[in-house]
């Protein structure tokens, strides 16, 4: 009996160390959930690279299947399965890669605050993810475009219709000095 009992203590110990060790791997040496390879191959938004004031970069817009038509309808729900890659430039020739954002549309619960929205920041490849899940500073900035999912849709397609508009002034309520 006290062996059974030293046995089954030990065993939980043990998975209690590997699931701990496990959490609180670094995002680096975590086995990878999402892969992004062929991001290039979606839809292109964006013919030209347009400036973002929320990213402080020039970028374009690559939307998968799922996210093509709700985008560009400026839908208020994108499906789940959405996805979404912004490559990020620090020019507007597009020469000077700096990072590339990624959002996909989670199934329901997985961050209903938030739009069950998953964030990623990756590099040019789409494999090496720096950030992933629920990014605070991608959370924070994206409230501000709740009534579109989430997503800046509304400011996005009137710069691609050539009106000049800011991300931001977009999406803030008017009697808000800020």
């Amino acid at each position: 009996m006290i062996n059974k009992l030293v046995t089954a203590s030990l065993v939980a110990i043990i998975i209690s160390v590997v699931f701990y060790c496990n959490y609180e791997t670094p995002i680096a040496q975590k086995e990878r959930i999402f892969t992004f390879k062929g991001w290039r191959n979606s839809y292109n938004l964006t013919p030209d690279i347009i400036e973002s004031d929320a990213h402080n970069a020039y970028i374009e817009i690559y939307l998968n299947e799922k996210a093509k038509m709700p985008y560009i309808d400026i839908l208020p729900k994108f499906p789940v399965g959405s996805e979404l890659y912004k490559p990020l430039y620090s020019d507007i020739e597009g020469k000077e890669f700096a990072r590339l954002v990624i959002m996909v549309k989670m199934y329901k619960g997985y961050d209903s605050k938030n739009g069950d929205w998953w964030y990623g920041v990756s590099d040019e490849s789409g494999e090496e993810l720096y950030y992933e899940g629920k990014i605070p500073e991608c959370i924070n900035c994206h409230m501000l475009a709740r009534e579109t999912d989430y997503l800046f849709a509304r400011s996005v397609m009137k710069k691609l219709q050539g009106i000049d508009t800011n991300e931001f002034e977009e999406y803030l309520p008017d009697d808000e000095d800020y």
